[in-house]
Formats: C-alpha cells, structure tokens, sequence
C-alpha cells in the first residue's frame, strides 16, 4: 500500500513538472532574439552617426535594423 502511494506521488509530480515545462516560453530562443536585433540596432546607429537631420536618420535606422533581422533570419513585418 505504501509503494503504491509513493508511485502515485510521483507519476503525479511528474505529470505537473512535465505540464509547466511545455508551457513555458523558450528562453534561450529569447534571448538569443534580443541579442541579434540589439545587434543590428547597434549597427544602425553606427551606420547612421554622420547623419544630421534626425527624422531621416531614424527612418534609415529602421531600414537598416529590418534589413539586417531578414538577413539573420528572422520575419520583419512592415
């Protein structure tokens, strides 16, 4: 009787473990994410330093941080 308690414990902690693991967001896919657009936010300002006029350097910024998603990878939605 003691063992099958003991069994029913743990399937069902298993079964709760197994549950919330799915569920949860990945997170290395995170951050690998954000690290890759900070990335290409990074080159955006360095492409865009010279620029004086500041409503066209943050379009350009833009252009070049979707640009630069697409290229790694990654859907960009205009």
């Amino acid at each position: 009787m003691r063992r099958f308690f003991f069994s029913t414990a743990l399937v069902t902690a298993l079964l709760a473990i197994g549950c919330t693991s799915a569920t949860t967001p990945d997170y290395d896919t995170r951050v690998a994410t954000e690290r890759d657009f900070l990335d290409c936010q990074n080159q955006s300002y360095v492409s865009t330093g010279t620029m004086t006029d500041p409503g066209v350097a943050s379009e350009r910024q833009q252009q070049i941080i979707d640009e630069c998603m697409r290229h790694k990878g990654y859907n960009v939605n205009d």
